[in-house]
């Protein structure tokens, strides 16, 4: 009866460790997923906010910014704001 009773014991050892074990795996398990789907919407926001970069930073988009806030384009490409009283002529003989 005792040979019984040890095994007895032993085997719920057994059991409530390996129970143990699976409910660690388990939330192991929903962590990572977590994680994954965190991943995966931080990776979207990255490539949005990209995008949103160049869009803003595009030649076209400076170019339309420059002149709606009053800078002219002088004739060896430099912008100059006419605002800052800084405007210099233009070489002689150069294009307009």
């Amino acid at each position: 009866m005792k040979t019984v009773l040890r095994w007895a014991i032993v085997y719920l050892f057994l059991l409530i460790g390996l129970t143990a074990l699976g409910l660690y795996n388990h939330q192991l398990s929903t962590r990572l997923q977590a994680l994954q789907t965190s991943e995966a919407d931080l990776s979207r926001k990255e490539t949005r906010l990209l995008l949103e970069q160049y869009r803003l930073v595009s030649p076209l988009a400076l170019r339309q910014w420059a002149e709606a806030n009053g800078y002219v384009p002088m004739s060896l490409a430099q912008w100059d704001n006419p605002r800052s009283g800084s405007v210099r002529p233009a070489p002689e003989g150069s294009a307009p």
